[in-house]
């Protein structure tokens, strides 16, 4: 029980900035936010098939998210669609720590009470409240004002450490980060060695991340078959449930870059 409520922990103090703002969720959930989009713009134009049809991947510009966020200046950075995973590390950490979140955080973070700051946020108004000014009177003041606005307002119940989602973006919060790892993983090997069987894919993918794993052995064997004709078999039907897994992921992959141009992120069991 102490060492999950440590890592929840950490988890929430991963949301909270230098100068105590919040983030509504997990920092890790717009890392891997900024590394789609950047996959999806190396992408943009080109055709998946799902369900026998085929969709073309583009970004709907007109979207809140993209007028938000200027998409030409994250295709311009370093690739991640690369084969070789040792430069992909450092290409991320360019993007996302370099470029993506210092402009953008403001997007994700909570909105709440300003204290003490000149400087007024896009999105906010200002309100003085005289020292000394009664509570209740200032939140009848600002109750007033807001009906003055015709802004309804909308109470909500919200616990301790969880978010009322009034960001500029909020994001779907049905993932993990092992998830976007496998999905991220399956996307750049099934992109730069296409050739590859889908097992193979799945033991490329498995190294990168599990350094402890060793790529078992395809072993052929020979076999009696019908009026005494050798048959040559291998041992790939021992890793069936790996060849479908690796299928599954890259059509799931697909579809949360179709959904991500839509402004929809990250879903992946079916197309907006």
């Amino acid at each position: 029980m102490v060492r999950s409520r440590k890592i929840l922990k950490q988890k929430v103090s991963r949301r909270i900035g230098h100068k105590g703002d919040r983030l509504v969720q997990d920092i890790n959930v717009y890392r891997w936010f900024s590394v789609f989009i950047k996959c999806a713009l190396e992408l943009e134009g080109k055709s998946f098939t799902i369900k026998n049809k085929d969709h073309k991947l583009k970004f709907d510009r007109n979207h809140k998210w993209w007028k938000l966020i200027d998409l030409k200046q994250i295709k311009k950075t370093p690739k991640l669609i690369n084969p070789n995973y040792k430069l992909v590390p450092k290409n991320i950490d360019q993007l996302f720590n370099g470029i993506f979140m210092p402009k953008y955080r403001e997007l994700f973070n909570e909105k709440s009470t300003i204290f003490e700051e000149a400087v007024v946020r896009r999105g906010y108004s200002v309100i003085q409240v005289p020292p000394n000014y009664p509570s209740y009177k200032m939140i009848a003041d600002i109750k007033h004002w807001y009906s003055q606005k015709e802004v309804k307002l909308k109470f909500q119940n919200v616990g301790k450490g969880k978010s009322n989602n009034n960001a500029d973006i909020v994001l779907d919060t049905h993932t993990s980060e092992d998830l976007m790892k496998r999905l991220f993983q399956t996307l750049r090997i099934d992109q730069t060695m296409p050739k590859l069987t889908n097992l193979d894919k799945y033991f490329e993918r498995t190294e990168v991340l599990d350094k402890k794993f060793k790529r078992p052995e395809i072993v052929r064997s020979n076999m009696k078959g019908a009026r005494d004709t050798r048959v040559t078999q291998t041992n790939r039907q021992e890793f069936e449930s790996q060849i479908r897994s690796t299928q599954r992921d890259i059509k799931y992959y697909k579809i949360l870059l179709l959904n991500l141009g839509k402004g929809v992120f990250p879903k992946f069991d079916n197309l907006v």
